[in-house]
């Protein structure tokens, strides 16, 4: 009786100095007419406070007047607006924000919410079957769970489950490596983890209080639960709504307690997709979050770090990096949270352990994004089937498409998405990508054979430009193509990138050397053969063009026509200068190109050595009567040697230049003889 008693006078003067924080803005109007919502209520104060319509005070005692006591609330806040489902968790960053402006609020607003924030009251309680956690309710008043007792052992069935889904969470969680919540001591009775319930408009809340014992910004906190979950948005959990949604609030509550055993003070986005990831990971066939994901996918370019209702359905970022990479990744990265910043650390620990970085894992998660729904292969999400489809910022099916913008604009780790149908067109798409300068980005597309077959492709966007293009060949061959532009510039505000496509008549050009010879002789003249084929459907004119890097080649450049799946072999003559020296060495080159369409064209090189010319004594690059008399004035006059070494005059291939090979180049020169055996052509 006195506890209540108590109880009683602290929410008078709660009241009061609620009462005298807002009437001084002309808020004092208070009606208990009807149950609020609290959530809708925590934006309205929210807002007045962006518009310094409530002073800090004020608006930090609104706001826990609206999780703890909404009824009480001035009549401005109570109002039954349509909720994004992810405000109805919204209570437990509140708080925790509460908690980091602490030393901003007058003492008597600091005293105002302790008792405020006080446990609550219970006449009973249970410890669950594990011992972790001890469940404090009431099976009467206000917060009273239901009494439903089947199986006849003195505990609610309602507390005996909520007590098996902490048990569950905490199982999870220590499997999976984190920390325990830091110890209260004895605040709820005993050391356990204390939960409570309530009748809230909210699934439920932890509460963060004292510092932990760690020299790292730990809190000790305890958990309310919702006292029947009666009415709260759909899931999918097969023993029923309720059993669904006190899993979820287990899951995710449990970990914001979890989290406040590393760093309190981390953003807001990171910890509420981490909570709501975590839903997933201790109840996979929940699904609650899905209440969420419609958020994300009909607006991807939304910051993933927005600090809004977005961030709940960001969850699935989460699930990406568990199922890209491990489950051990999110524990370790709260690990180094204790010492850096969470962002910092996600960053290092996929480096480190994976060679990633958090800029190319985002972009890869972006593109699986875009395989939900009917789209899903099978390959990316594990539960892509169940998810929607991603939102389509603009989608064409007539060319040319020129220079424009998405109507949506990234923000930093936020993204758009562009689609291309062929609607009956043929030949290649050409899409150009030009992301705004002041900003980095990164590029994919995605080919669709089918609606739910694809291939990605990274573009390789240049990093001062911030342009990419690429060719998609066949277009008419793909159900569709999509371009994805991601904003990779962390924290940045929205930012546009441009784009354009056309398609165009596929021409091509196939070549090949049908000589293939690596060596030549000084002073010859080798004919080298270059075959053009044009494997299209129609006739092309083609600009044939030959070089090489020591003027071998006589360069010169010609246009020819090739009809349709025709092919011309073109000769092109070699020509070393006569007393080139053996092993020099020359690129030779041939090029092809469509007179049409000056992208299309293929390229031949081919590297090529003088060598020995055996029976060509006189180094003139050809075997003729002049070597003839040359070796004549060798063997029996004592003229020069074989030039350039003396193995020139070794005819017979026998390692020495004598009567032999006089021989030999006589039956060669007039007797139809055949060439040197050992020369290489």
């Amino acid at each position: 009786m006195k506890l209540a008693v108590k109880r009683l006078m602290q929410k008078i003067c709660f009241l009061a100095l609620v009462l005298a924080a807002v009437s001084a803005f002309g808020i004092n109007s208070f009606s208990a007419a009807s149950r609020t919502l609290s959530a809708a209520a925590l934006e309205a104060i929210g807002a007045d406070y962006s518009q310094g319509l409530i002073s800090l005070d004020a608006k930090v005692l609104l706001e826990v007047m609206a999780i703890r006591s909404p009824n009480d609330l001035p009549a401005k806040y109570q109002t039954d607006r349509q909720l994004f489902p992810g405000e109805l968790r919204s209570a437990t960053m509140k708080l925790v924000e509460i908690n980091m402006i602490w030393n901003e609020l007058k003492p008597e607003t600091q005293q105002a919410l302790s008792d405020a924030l006080a446990r609550p009251s219970a006449s009973f309680s249970y410890v669950s079957p594990l011992g972790i956690f001890k469940l404090h309710y009431d099976t009467s008043g206000t917060n009273a769970v239901s009494s439903e007792d089947l199986d006849v052992d003195g505990i609610p069935d309602y507390v005996e489950k909520c007590a098996a889904y902490c048990d569950s969470s905490y199982s999870k969680h220590s499997l999976l490596g984190y920390l325990l919540p830091p110890s209260d001591d004895t605040l709820g009775g005993d050391n356990r983890y204390d939960i409570y319930f309530e009748n809230s408009d909210f699934y439920g809340y932890t509460v963060p209080e004292g510092a932990g014992s760690e020299a790292w910004n730990d809190r000790f906190s305890y958990i309310v639960l919702n006292s029947d979950f009666v009415g709260f948005p759909l899931n999918s959990d097969p023993e029923g709504q309720v059993a669904g949604a006190a899993k979820a609030t287990a899951a995710h509550e449990y970990h914001h307690a979890v989290q406040f055993a590393y760093d309190i003070s981390e953003p807001t986005w990171f910890m509420e997709f981490d909570a709501t990831y975590m839903e997933d990971i201790v109840f996979d066939l929940t699904d609650d979050n899905y209440n969420y994901l419609g958020t994300f996918m009909t607006s991807p370019e939304i910051s993933l770090m927005e600090n809004s209702s977005h961030f709940y359905s960001c969850f699935i970022w989460g699930l990406y990096l568990a199922q890209k990479f491990d489950t051990s990744l999110m524990t370790a990265i709260w690990e180094g949270a204790r010492f850096d910043g969470i962002f910092n650390t996600l960053s290092d620990t996929l480096l480190s352990r994976y060679g990633w970085t958090q800029d190319s894992a985002f972009a890869d998660f972006v593109t699986w994004n875009y395989v939900t729904a009917i789209r899903n292969d099978n390959l990316h999400h594990e539960e892509g089937g169940e998810y929607p489809l991603i939102d389509i910022g603009n989608t064409h099916s007539f060319y040319p498409v020129p220079t424009q913008s998405t109507l949506n604009h990234p923000a930093g780790f936020g993204s758009d998405y562009v689609q291309f149908f062929p609607n009956g067109n043929v030949g290649k798409l050409t899409i150009e990508f030009d992301g705004n300068n002041s900003r980095d980005w990164a590029a994919y597309i995605v080919k669709s054979i089918s609606v739910n077959e694809h291939f990605f492709e990274k573009l390789q966007v240049d990093a001062v430009t911030q342009f990419a293009s690429t060719i998609v060949y066949d277009f008419e061959n793909y159900h569709s193509v999509a371009l994805i532009g991601i904003n990779i510039s962390e924290f940045s505000p929205e930012a546009i990138f441009n784009y354009s496509a056309d398609v165009s008549i596929q021409r091509e050009v196939l070549t090949s050397l049908v000589t293939p010879d690596t060596v030549i002789y000084s002073g010859d003249d080798k004919p080298y053969l270059f075959q053009v084929f044009n494997p299209t459907n129609f006739d092309d004119l083609y600009q044939i063009s030959y070089w090489d890097d020591s003027g071998w080649i006589a360069a010169d450049s010609i246009v020819r026509a090739i009809g349709l799946n025709s092919d011309t072999i073109f000769s092109v003559i070699v020509h070393p200068p006569q007393g080139t020296p053996l092993s020099n060495t020359s690129n030779l080159h041939f090029k092809a190109q469509s007179i049409n369409d000056t992208t299309v064209s293929n390229e031949e090189t081919l590297e090529v050595t003088t060598v020995l010319y055996k029976g060509d004594a006189n180094f003139d690059g050809s075997i003729s009567i002049l070597d003839l008399t040359y070796l004549v004035d060798f063997i029996f006059r004592g003229g020069a040697e074989p030039i350039p070494i003396i193995e020139a005059g070794d005819f017979n291939c026998d390692i020495s230049t004598n009567i032999l090979d006089l021989t030999k180049t006589v039956d060669y020169i007039f007797r139809g003889g055949s060439l040197p055996l050992c020369n290489p052509y």
